[in-house]
């Protein structure tokens, strides 16, 4: 039987430190069927760079992952943007400067 498409939304606003964790954490996990999309919020780091190196990773995995840029507008509009693309029956929306802990979360 096929789960259920899993869509996460990330809005990131320079936070190049830290946004690999979050994208490990999501690669890790045991769930099948995940899209990510990670909403640039006008940053001025290494972010965009950092994103984009995963997309093949999540490809391999079986996963999607974009990334969409958009001027600085604040993270309540970063997520207002992510929700209009998502196709997925469930919605999470971590920061990205979370990661998640366990490898079963999303299952």
């Amino acid at each position: 039987m096929e789960k259920s498409l899993v869509s996460i939304v990330t809005p990131c606003y320079n936070t190049g430190k830290y946004i690999h964790r979050l994208l490990d954490s999501v690669l890790k996990q045991t769930y099948p069927n995940i899209e990510m999309f990670v909403i640039n919020d006008g940053s001025t780091d290494d972010s965009v760079e950092i994103v984009s190196s995963y997309i093949k990773r999540f490809q391999e995995r079986g996963y999607s992952l974009s990334i969409i840029t958009q001027p600085n507008s604040g993270q309540s509009v970063a997520i207002k943007e992510g929700m209009k693309l998502i196709s997925g029956k469930y919605f999470v929306w971590p920061d990205s400067d979370d990661f998640y802990a366990s490898y079963d979360v999303i299952e």
